[in-house]
């Protein structure tokens, strides 16, 4: 939320078919009618999350008696934890979760499942805590992710840039 007299960071002007978009007053670029506004909401509400972000960060640092040099390293840290990962075994692990939700199975079921796949409750376990995926696993992976064995591969090693 912006005060009153504070206008927001991101900013539309009407057009007859597209609609100059502004940052800070200065021309960003220019969206169809149908799209501005929700992008406006969308950029502005970003805005507020990274102050927001910021904020908490000095509030942390301030608390544990840190230096406010270290503000930016924490913000940093807190994004990179946030995204979605891409490779590794947190991504493999969040394919499972996301797997067993599409299956709409309970944690307990979920583990059945995968057993019958060759995938014991045990393995399941240290999948999800993080431990090195064995190539033993990736065939049965595989399977239960729906995913060749392949791109399981390029998952769990990072592909080649």
């Amino acid at each position: 939320m912006s005060l009153p007299n504070e206008p927001s960071a991101w900013q539309v002007e009407s057009s007859d078919v597209f609609m100059p978009i502004y940052y800070k007053g200065d021309l960003a670029g220019f969206f169809k009618r149908e799209y501005a506004d929700e992008i406006i909401k969308f950029l502005n509400q970003d805005e507020v999350l990274k102050k927001a972000l910021k904020l908490a960060c000095t509030d942390l640092v301030k608390a544990t008696g840190g230096d406010s040099k270290q503000v930016k390293d924490k913000i940093r840290k807190y994004i990179k934890i946030s995204e979605r990962p891409k490779y590794g075994t947190r991504a493999i692990a969040l394919l499972l979760s996301e797997r067993q939700k599409a299956l709409d199975l309970s944690s307990q079921e979920f583990a059945k499942f995968c057993d019958t796949f060759k995938v014991s409750p045990s393995e399941l376990n240290n999948i999800y805590a993080g431990e090195v995926i064995d190539d033993s696993l990736l065939a049965p992976l595989s399977r239960i992710l729906g995913i060749s064995k392949e791109q399981l591969q390029e998952v769990r090693d990072g592909a080649e840039e």
